[in-house]
């Protein structure tokens, strides 16, 4: 065959040993065939999660903050305020793939005797585990779905045992998450009593303050414009008292708000806090008329915004200590409550057929492998022929090189 018959030079090749290609086949695919029947039938068991919810108590809030959420802040407890492009299914997921929920599972189940691991943590529990869930991640995935679905998979050799196992996995999910409410919920609580405690107190002492300043000047009915005056000044405290709740919560580096937020905030609680100043002293500030009474501020004595100031911090204690019990109330219903559970959308089940092995997608692995492999070593030994025969100059070449590599490789004498 000449070189300009390349494509039929290739079907020649084939055809001409082809006897060669069927008992080479036949030798390689005989064994793989008989291996693969071998082979264990293993099953995967898939599970399907609902996304969790953010599970923040909702109703009141302080500064902006879920109760709940605020007060988890405070007392070290997990208040669920997740970073930037993070979801409840992201929590859940690092959960699931957690080392405290495979050892509750391995433990839980019979998992390390089913991988005869139990001599070895009878010996030594920190490497029986460690072995232990060496394999158990190797048989369990979890991941989540596009659109936010947690999908569990577990594979073993028996359907009912891989069965077990995702259950226990959902368990011990449902274990976690109920803990982790039910610890966030009582720190709340514990958060919302002690601030309970310091408004009642601040309240106690702003309501005997404003008493004491009335028994001694009588002034009970203040004017139009200075109860205007009041409330005005109240609402600018209750502002600043929140702004600076939500600045020590970002401080703390808790809600993942970006430096230029928290910069912004302060900024806004200075200016706030000048305002209130220049409210209290009676001095009026070019740009903040309209905050200030209808009448001018020199038409009032000192003695009212004495005053003002005193009965700006009672209405602000009262409104901050209905606040701050309200929450309470809603957190200590919250708390007795039943926590919400685990929602599955596909609960653990038989799956109906064995997952691996996938025995056609092997066979005909090796049948194109072997194939591929055969024919390439025909084409080379053709090219060889044919240099041999019509160049043995170039092959003479060729032949000296092999001898040379050969010569390296041996460990006889010279």
């Amino acid at each position: 065959m000449n070189n300009e018959k390349r494509p039929l030079w290739y079907l020649y090749l084939l055809l001409k040993n082809r006897w060669f290609l069927i008992k080479a086949l036949l030798i390689i695919m005989i064994p793989t065939i008989v291996i693969t029947f071998m082979l264990k039938k293993k099953y995967t068991v898939t599970t399907m999660i609902m996304p969790p919810e953010d599970q923040s108590t909702p109703g009141l809030s302080i500064a902006g903050l879920g109760v709940s959420e605020f007060a988890g802040y405070f007392s070290g407890g997990m208040g669920f305020s997740l970073p930037l492009m993070t979801t409840m299914s992201d929590v859940f997921d690092e959960i699931l793939k957690s080392r405290t929920l495979a050892e509750h599972v391995i433990l839980s189940t019979s998992f390390i005797d089913s991988t005869n691991l139990r001599s070895i943590y009878d010996q030594d529990e920190q490497i029986g585990l460690y072995w232990a869930r060496m394999k158990f991640n190797n048989n369990f995935s979890a991941s989540v779905t596009p659109s936010g679905f947690l999908k569990i998979e577990f594979t073993s050799g028996d359907p009912w045992y891989s069965v077990e196992v995702s259950e226990a996995v959902v368990a011990a999910l449902d274990s976690i998450n109920t803990g982790i409410n039910t610890s966030r919920l009582e720190q709340s609580r514990v958060f919302l009593e002690l601030q309970t405690e310091m408004a009642e107190s601040m309240l106690v002492s702003a309501s005997v303050a404003m008493e004491r300043f009335e028994d001694e000047h009588d002034m009970v009915a203040p004017e139009q414009e200075m109860t205007a005056y009041i409330g005005r000044l109240a609402s600018l405290k209750s502002e600043y008292s929140a702004l600076i709740i939500e600045i020590s919560a970002m401080r703390q580096g808790i809600s993942g708000a970006p430096n230029a937020t928290i910069l912004f905030k302060e900024r806004k609680a200075a200016e706030l806090l000048d305002v209130i100043d220049m409210l209290e002293s009676g001095v009026a500030t070019p740009g903040y008329e309209d905050i200030m009474p209808a009448v001018s501020l020199d038409d009032f004595p000192d003695i009212s915004f004495e005053y003002a100031i005193i009965k700006a911090d009672y209405e602000m204690a009262l409104k901050l200590t209905n606040s701050i019990k309200l929450n309470l109330q809603q957190v200590i219903v919250a708390e007795e409550r039943e926590q919400p559970s685990v929602r599955v959308l596909d609960p653990p089940r038989h799956p109906g057929w064995k997952s691996k092995p996938k025995r056609i997608f092997i066979l005909l692995e090796v049948f194109l492998l072997a194939f591929i492999s055969l024919f390439g070593f025909l084409v080379a030994r053709e090219n060889i022929r044919e240099v041999i025969e019509r160049r043995p100059d170039l092959w003479e070449q060729w032949r000296k090189l092999f001898e040379e590599i050969r010569k390296d490789f041996s460990f006889r004498k010279k």
